[in-house]
């Protein structure tokens, strides 16, 4: 019998070692990743109410994108806890229905929530709660303060703008209404307690006037404020409103509705209005027929003949006071022809219907075109005037006013010049 070496005999040992120990260490590790216990279902991106205030009664529809883990949806909970309560209240249960979306690549659920009463300024904090079969829960949430949805509104005494204290307007003219909102009001609110009353945003401010017997019609609507961000606080809005055509003689009544945008379905509005005091214009006061004045330049500093008075409807010597006048040729050079006032007048060229301006002009016409005019283009100097400028000055910084219009043109050398101008005043 052959005998077997002693070296030999651990060698048929080693395999059936090996199968044990890496028995044992597979079971170790089956043991260490198993799971334990039911899974939370998952929240994905969601889109939750976003604004900082909402209005009782507004529908607040806002996302939810989930998915469940290791059991099925059960249900959907919503909760709600208003300030000063302590304790959060069930809204709703939403049974799951499965309902998924490739775009979001998840269970989507829309829910349009309620914004309930409370006090103004109260914190209402929401919960969306997923409920597994298994029940486990995963929840997000979002919070808002309560926010007044209906505006407050009323009338400061309304001003003329194109008009002297005092006078009467007539059709055309200018009043501005100053509009009061949400006086006392506040756009945000830190706290509970914070001084105020908390306001949904303004959105915009509507006039509307009515004209005797007429109905009622819409004049404007603005955007409040013009630019910017939108708000609740308190705010001045000064509407300038021009006079309508044709209303000499009856009684003009302006309305103001400011409203706020609210959350329901279909979208609606809050609003609140003001109504004006009835004025009634007068008629526009007419100017006098045209009349013509002649400037002549001569020399190199002008002459006698190169100045006009138009309150008084004179030329002017090169020698009398610079008070007098209003309207003077003060250069000829480079073939340009400048009028200029020596005194305070000012001038407004009339950029477009120059022509219309001129044949229609009266007191009241010619004064609001002039007020209308931004400041940095009433000015004391008109370089190279042409024939057929139209021009408005206004006399001396008084509520006196004239508008002429250029007839001729006639240069009789390098530096003389001969200007013709019809002028129509009071």
């Amino acid at each position: 019998m052959n005998s077997t070496p002693l070296f030999s005999r651990p060698a048929r040992l080693l395999p059936l070692a090996a199968v044990l120990l890496l028995s044992s260490c597979e079971k170790e590790l089956d043991t260490y990743y198993s799971e334990v216990g039911p899974q939370f279902p998952t929240f994905s991106t969601n889109a939750l109410g976003t604004a900082t205030k909402y209005a009782t009664g507004e529908v607040v529809p806002f996302e939810l994108r989930f998915a469940p883990q290791t059991d099925p949806i059960k249900e959907i909970r919503i909760y709600q806890k208003i300030e000063p309560g302590r304790d959060s209240t069930l809204v709703t249960t939403i049974p799951y229905k499965a309902s998924f979306s490739r775009i979001r690549q998840a269970d989507t659920l829309v829910v349009n929530y309620v914004v309930p009463a409370g006090a103004n300024k109260a914190n209402v904090k929401v919960d969306a709660l997923l409920v597994s079969t298994n029940g486990q829960i995963k929840g997000r949430n979002f919070s808002f303060r309560l926010a007044e949805a209906t505006p407050i509104i009323r009338l400061n005494a309304p001003t003329n703008v194109t008009l002297p204290t005092g006078a009467s307007p007539a059709p055309g003219d200018v009043v501005r209404f100053p509009v009061v909102i949400n006086e006392g009001g506040i756009n945000t609110a830190s706290s509970f307690t914070a001084t105020g009353i908390l306001y949904k945003d303004i959105d915009s401010l509507i006039t509307y006037v009515k004209v005797g017997t007429a109905a009622e019609r819409r004049f404007a609507r603005q955007r409040v404020p013009v630019a910017g961000a939108q708000s609740g606080a308190a705010t001045t809005v000064n509407v300038d409103a021009a006079l309508p055509a044709g209303s000499a003689g009856q009684p003009v009544v302006f309305r103001f509705e400011a409203k706020s945008r609210f959350l329901s379905v279909p979208p609606s509005t809050r609003s609140a209005t003001v109504t004006a005091v009835a004025f009634t214009p007068v008629a526009a006061t007419p100017l006098a027929a045209a009349r013509t004045a002649t400037l002549s330049y001569t020399g190199t500093t002008g002459g006698d003949l190169a100045a006009f008075d138009l309150t008084t409807f004179a030329p002017v010597a090169a020698a009398s006071p610079i008070a007098t006048k209003d309207v003077a040729i003060t250069s000829t050079a480079g073939n340009a022809v400048r009028l200029q006032a020596l005194n305070t007048t000012k001038f407004v060229r009339v950029a477009t219907g120059g022509a219309a301006a001129y044949t229609n002009a009266t007191l009241n016409s010619i004064r609001q075109t002039y007020q209308a005019t931004a400041a940095a283009s009433q000015v004391a100097q008109l370089d190279n005037v042409l024939v057929g400028d139209v021009i408005i000055a206004r006399l001396r910084g008084l509520d006196q006013y004239a508008i002429f219009t250029v007839t001729g043109l006639n240069r009789t050398s390098t530096t003389d010049v001969t200007v013709t101008l019809a002028i129509k005043a009071l």
